[in-house]
């Protein structure tokens, strides 16, 4: 024989009538809540409480401040009739154009400094120029010129040689760049009273 069964009481929110029949009743879950949207988090703006970032500073004791870069400038004259390249074949150019009357513009490869003579030949039709009237100035261009001083002086020694002849109608510039202070080109023009 089987041993009688016993009914466990009943707690919770079962009903009487299930009680007897050893069922208990079990009250539903809530609904789950609908998902939310993130949202971004904006902190609220304050001036009051404002913070500026620190700005790093380095010392600068012991740094050289690097030069300024300067921008290399065209020369005068775009395209001059001579090149002082060869100065053997200078004389004979140079002579064969000013004699036809004609303005000459000659390039200096090789700059020379403007406190200096001008290298031969070059130099003595310069001081031929000079010593029959012509004037002989200075031009520069590219950045404000100075300190030039006299140096005139030191580029018309020697006497005259009858070879340069053909500058004695002409006068003479020299175009120099201010930055650098050498002369860069050279200009015949004839003077104005023999044009």
């Amino acid at each position: 024989m089987l041993p009688a069964q016993t009914t466990p009481p009943v707690t919770g929110d079962a009903t009487p009538g299930a009680s007897g029949r050893g069922v208990r009743v079990i009250a539903p879950d809530a609904p789950a809540p609908e998902p939310v949207a993130p949202q971004q988090y904006k902190p609220a703006e304050s001036k009051v409480n404002a913070v500026k970032p620190a700005i790093a500073t380095t010392s600068t004791a012991g740094i050289r401040p690097s030069p300024p870069v300067l921008k290399a400038c065209d020369r005068p004259i775009a395209q001059p009739a001579l090149s002082f390249s060869d100065p053997t074949r200078l004389d004979k150019s140079l002579r064969s154009k000013l004699r036809r009357g004609q303005r000459v513009a000659l390039d200096m490869p090789t700059p020379y400094p403007v406190s200096s003579e001008a290298p031969a030949p070059l130099g003595a039709w310069l001081n031929e120029v000079k010593q029959t009237g012509g004037a002989v100035t200075v031009s520069p261009y590219c950045q404000k010129g100075r300190g030039f001083g006299n140096f005139l002086s030191k580029i018309f020694g020697g006497s005259p040689a009858e070879p340069y002849k053909a500058a004695r109608k002409y006068d003479v510039t020299l175009y120099v760049d201010a930055v650098d202070q050498v002369v860069t080109q050279v200009e015949f023009t004839r003077r104005k009273a023999d044009q």
